[in-house]
């Protein structure tokens, strides 16, 4: 599979905006530790942010 410049680029932009955003909820629940917080942060920072993230990169980007 061949993947066009452009593409790598948004593919590398996609996983440090992931990579940045994990790093600002751990320190965010570094600061504060609550269980139940700490659990809606991993859910969405985990799960749900990525595939939003993951299907806007989608739609701006065609892998060829």
């Amino acid at each position: 599979m061949r993947i066009r410049l452009g593409a790598r680029k948004a593919l590398g932009l996609y996983f440090l905006i992931l990579i940045c955003i994990q790093a600002i909820g751990l320190l965010h629940f570094l600061k504060k530790p609550e269980f139940h917080k700490g659990i809606i942060l991993a859910i969405f920072l985990g799960t749900i942010l990525p595939i939003i993230l993951g299907l806007a990169f989608m739609r701006f980007v065609q892998v060829a």
